[in-house]
């Protein structure tokens, strides 16, 4: 069991992380963004799911796979989807160090890539894997939204960890 396994934190839906929200945004800035309805999205840091449960349940047709380092969380996510009859969801445990150029190829590729609340407080190898898997793995008019916390706020949250 890793720290990360050891103090458990919450994971909300946001709606910044919904396809359809990235779709627009992206058609905003004059980007041809991928069909939401039968998108493939993968979720970096995906804890419990708290996004990407509720989304692959407003998208029965598109596909979600959510990666996260802590066992706990992945294993009560994969519970949560099993008892709700989601066939279009799945996370995995892994550490993202771990992922390599096979495992990558075995997911496809993505059309939604999502890092949200992974890249501010990681150490810089695992954001550095972060983007590096939003790129080899991002469908050719993919989208990735990568979140992180900016100074001066984001002293406040550092001076808290």
């Amino acid at each position: 069991m890793n720290t990360y396994d050891q103090v458990s934190y919450s994971h909300l839906p946001t709606t910044e992380t919904h396809p359809d929200r990235m779709a627009v945004l992206a058609r905003l800035r004059g980007l041809n963004p991928p069909p939401v309805d039968r998108a493939r999205l993968l979720d970096l840091g995906a804890n419990e799911g708290g996004c990407l449960i509720p989304t692959a349940l407003s998208l029965p047709h598109a596909e979600f796979v959510g990666i996260d380092l802590a066992a706990g969380p992945v294993e009560r996510g994969n519970r949560i989807i099993r008892d709700l009859g989601l066939a279009n969801a799945r996370l995995v445990q892994m550490d993202l160090l771990d992922m390599d150029a096979s495992f990558g190829a075995s997911l496809g590729q993505f059309d939604y890539v999502i890092a949200h609340g992974l890249y501010a407080w990681t150490p810089p190898a695992v954001r550095d894997k972060a983007l590096a898997i939003a790129s080899e793995n991002l469908s050719a008019n993919g989208i990735a939204l990568v979140s992180y916390n900016t100074y001066p706020g984001g002293y406040v949250r550092k001076l808290l960890r």
